[in-house]
């Protein structure tokens, strides 16, 4: 009696210690969720006090609206060049850093000050530094007689998404570099021996050995980075504000400016769950890749 009085009390304990989390968890993120599934049903419009219900009307509305596929295109192109640019970058750095040579501890950490900085300085000391009348970019490129004018980086319509775009891999890439370093730094030195032994060129030695052995650090690398420029609000808001027009534009600012600009709640509901679809979805398979791995190994 005593015995199982004693594992109830412990039972009970440990339940205690995961109930703050729990209820963190259900507070912040599972009730606003549902939350804006049934706001997105309704016809609820910030200066306007009558709320209606409107089922699907929300989300037929946005799916026929050009300008959402608009941004919703910029959003694709967004996702895709960030996650080859990053990954690209982060492999390849993180294969240099692997390298041994002098100050390599020095250039490691100056090179993970991006991933370190908060978003917000990062976005603020980019759009000074690319304004067309006094940002230091042009400033350089035109004392390098590579620029004959200044160029107005945040205002061109076709570069300015990828202007943008460069500042979120330019943050982003210390962090991928860091997983490929560190899964370089567990790859048996055995390996390379043997293929060595077996007259393995460079190239050979990168392809056949080295990279199926960063496959899962790609894998998930790129998942993450999927994630990560879904959520990017910060950046794009602070540079362009999505402008000029919608050529900066992606998702979570069409979510902000639908529901504090235009004020009207629920299609911004309507749109925050079309991205939160697409979220789950890579999150689901970020999850199915990293439960995989696990269990190998």
């Amino acid at each position: 009696m005593r015995s199982s009085y004693t594992n109830l009390t412990r039972t009970f304990s440990s339940y205690l210690y995961i109930l703050p989390p729990v209820v963190i968890i259900l507070v912040f993120i599972i009730i606003p969720i549902f939350y804006a599934i049934d706001l997105s049903f309704y016809n609820v419009h910030l200066i306007k006090p009558r709320v209606r219900f409107v089922g699907l009307k929300n989300y037929l509305y946005i799916l026929h609206n050009s300008t959402f596929w608009e941004i919703f295109y910029n959003s694709m192109r967004w996702i895709v060049f960030g996650v080859l640019g990053t990954i690209l970058i982060g492999l390849g750095l993180g294969l240099f850093l692997n390298l041994e040579f002098r100050f390599n501890s020095l250039i490691r950490g100056l090179i993970f000050i991006p991933w370190i900085m908060p978003e917000v300085c990062v976005a603020f000391a980019w759009r000074w530094m690319l304004n067309s009348e006094m940002g230091v970019i042009n400033e350089i490129l035109k004392r390098l007689n590579l620029i004959s004018n200044y160029v107005a980086w945040l205002a061109e319509p076709r570069m300015v998404l990828y202007v943008c775009l460069f500042v979120a891999i330019w943050r982003i890439y210390p962090f991928i570099a860091l997983m490929i370093l560190a899964t370089l730094h567990g790859i048996p030195k055995e390996l390379y021996e043997a293929g060595a032994i077996d007259g393995a060129n460079f190239w050979q030695r990168f392809w056949y050995l080295t990279f199926p052995q960063l496959r899962y650090a790609l894998t998930i690398g790129a998942l993450l980075t999927i994630i990560w420029l879904m959520n990017s609000f910060t950046t794009v808001f602070i540079m362009t504000e999505g402008g000029p027009l919608h050529y900066s534009e992606i998702l979570p600012v069409l979510i902000y400016k639908t529901a504090f600009q235009s004020y009207r709640l629920s299609r911004a509901a309507a749109i925050s769950m079309i991205n939160f679809t697409l979220l789950l979805i890579f999150s689901l398979i970020y999850l199915w890749v990293f439960r995989k791995q696990w269990r190998g190994s």
